[in-house]
């Protein structure tokens, strides 16, 4: 969140060219309602600029039938759509990895996924981010900018291991200082 770019620099670095702010401090709950009225806003502009620019899209589960036919299970439950297509975009969102049942259940209160660390009530003190992809970065990010003591934990040799080696190393070091 840029929220919590800001709230550092207006915390540590404005001092350094001459801004005095006097104590910084972070209404937590209003961060959560700006953060909730910027998704609002840009899944909702971005509807309304592909009804603008008369772009057809549905929302289900899509499967290839053939060459030129998608099936769409629709999201609201009306059943399977075939439609047939000349060009298809494919936007598949994302979905957090879970766990082995048993081992480490989501409860998106104590255990949560990505989308629930979005929703917290609080700033917890301590944070586990497990996995060091770039989602699971930026939330540890997000946190340790508001004060949480955060540790990533990433079953390979290095976090983002999609991203080139020396962007990679240069990122966690970034990220440890």
């Amino acid at each position: 969140m840029n929220s919590t770019h800001k709230f550092v620099e207006a915390k540590h670095q404005f001092k350094d060219i001459g801004i005095n702010t006097g104590e910084v401090t972070m209404d937590f709950s209003q961060l959560m309602k700006s953060k909730a009225k910027a998704v609002t806003g840009l899944t909702g502009g971005i509807e309304h600029l592909m009804k603008k620019n008369k772009v057809d899209y549905m929302k289900g589960w899509g499967k290839f039938t053939g060459e030129t036919t998608v099936g769409v299970d629709m999201s609201d439950g009306s059943g399977t759509e075939e439609i047939k297509v000349k060009n298809v975009i494919i936007a598949t969102g994302s979905e957090p990895t879970s766990l082995p049942a048993g081992l480490l259940d989501i409860d998106e209160e104590y255990v949560v996924t990505s989308t629930g660390a979005l929703d917290l009530k609080s700033i917890p003190k301590r944070m586990v981010v497990v996995g060091g992809g770039v989602i699971g970065l930026e939330m540890g990010s997000v946190y340790c900018r508001l004060g949480t003591e955060v540790t990533v934990i990433q079953h390979t040799d290095r976090i983002c291991p999609y991203l080139d080696l020396e962007v990679s190393k240069q990122f966690e070091k970034i990220l440890k200082k």
